[in-house]
């Protein structure tokens, strides 16, 4: 265990030494909620195109109980049960940390709430619906992208941006499983 976490703080400071001037506000972006706003709506047309009105509805509900389900988890019971401190927290390694002015969060880091619910919609959305442009696929890019500016920020290790996708594609699998089965019923009565 000492390994992987000597790892994980190697390969956080390299990845979060990699600051240039140009890339701060792009990556404080990626950390934001608005990167969701455009994501949010693609998923919702699409939706509303490919499934019927009642069916369209569910999907919402189990896309916000996935979200949910994804957000408490990594919130508020693996964060509480690990107690791992965010390296912005680590004294040792404050100073080895690029910051320029944006705050650290909560006192726990892992899993990545950020990582687990950016994977959650992207997982849950792609599962469930027909994108007929290979394009939509780049999607799965995003929580890439939001996942990086978590470490870029110096808010997470590399690990809690793993374990967070983990739990976010468990609970995205786990309902677009539940709606399936939803489906298949709906359609037998």
């Amino acid at each position: 265990m000492d390994n992987l976490s000597s790892l994980d703080l190697e390969l956080f400071l390299e990845l979060n030494s990699w600051h240039t001037p140009w890339l701060n506000s792009i990556m404080v972006f990626f950390s934001s909620q608005l990167i969701w706003l455009p994501l949010i709506a693609i998923i919702f047309f699409m939706a509303t195109k490919q499934l019927a009105r009642k069916d369209f509805f569910i999907f919402i509900l189990f896309l916000t109980l996935a979200i949910i389900a994804s957000d408490v988890t990594s919130s508020y019971i693996l964060k509480n049960i690990f107690e791992r401190l965010r390296p912005c927290r680590v004294p040792e390694i404050k100073d080895f940390i690029n910051n320029f002015g944006q705050k650290c969060g909560g006192r726990f880091g892992f899993v990545s709430s950020h990582a687990a619910n950016s994977i959650c919609i992207i997982a849950f959305s792609l599962i469930l619906l027909k994108f007929k442009s290979k394009k939509f696929y780049l999607l799965w890019i995003l929580p890439i992208f939001v996942g990086f500016s978590r470490i870029y920020l110096g808010v997470h290790y590399p690990g809690d941006i793993l374990g967070g996708f983990i739990v976010g594609a468990i609970w995205a699998s786990t309902l677009a499983v539940i709606f399936k089965s939803y489906q298949l019923r709906s359609k037998t009565t």
